[in-house]
């Protein structure tokens, strides 16, 4: 899928990072491979990078609009909290901790309320490109058509607070009080 979302973005006029590597070398060649032909017809639109590299990808995630992430399993998921730190808008397969953190635009008003947050990506279900496609269509048409929208979801996502300080608060006062009975 992640492949069908490359050449999908760049067909679509969008400029595409890939950083990452396979453990399996065939996997490793097929990706080498892909590389080549988008910089054959893509020329500097794209460019799949094949390490780890933290530094490189906090780079990345701040020089993003909008991250894909298509896990078809994510326990917790810390990627999108990064990105989302750094303004970039997650696109995301609702799953485990993505589910957790992530609220579409489009369709989940009413449970980021419940949770008392707002939306703040898109996301699509299933493990088909065509859910992807969805959704990967539906913020590239937010980025080109509404830029007033776009940098307000930039802002939402910025400000959101995931981080353990205010359960870690609430756990303190719930310990105390119980410890004061």
């Amino acid at each position: 899928m992640m492949e069908h979302a490359i050449w999908t973005a760049l067909e679509r006029g969008c400029q595409v990072v890939v950083l990452g590597s396979a453990f399996d070398p065939k996997m490793q060649q097929h990706w080498i491979d892909i590389e080549l032909s988008l910089r054959h017809q893509y020329h500097d639109m794209a460019r799949l990078v094949f390490a780890y590299d933290e530094p490189l990808s906090h780079l990345i995630y701040a020089g993003s609009d909008m991250l894909l992430i298509p896990s078809t399993f994510e326990p917790c998921g810390l990627t999108q909290l990064i990105s989302m730190r750094y303004g970039t808008v997650p696109i995301v397969r609702h799953t485990g901790g993505l589910r957790d953190t992530v609220f579409d635009v489009d369709f989940d008003g009413e449970r980021a309320h419940s949770q008392g947050v707002e939306t703040n990506g898109f996301a699509f279900e299933g493990n088909d490109a065509g859910g992807m496609d969805y959704a990967l269509h539906r913020a590239i048409d937010a980025w080109y058509n509404d830029k007033g929208f776009w940098n307000g979801l930039a802002q939402t996502v910025m400000e959101q607070d995931w981080s353990w300080n205010e359960p870690a608060l609430t756990y303190m006062a719930l310990y105390h009080a119980a410890k004061e009975r």
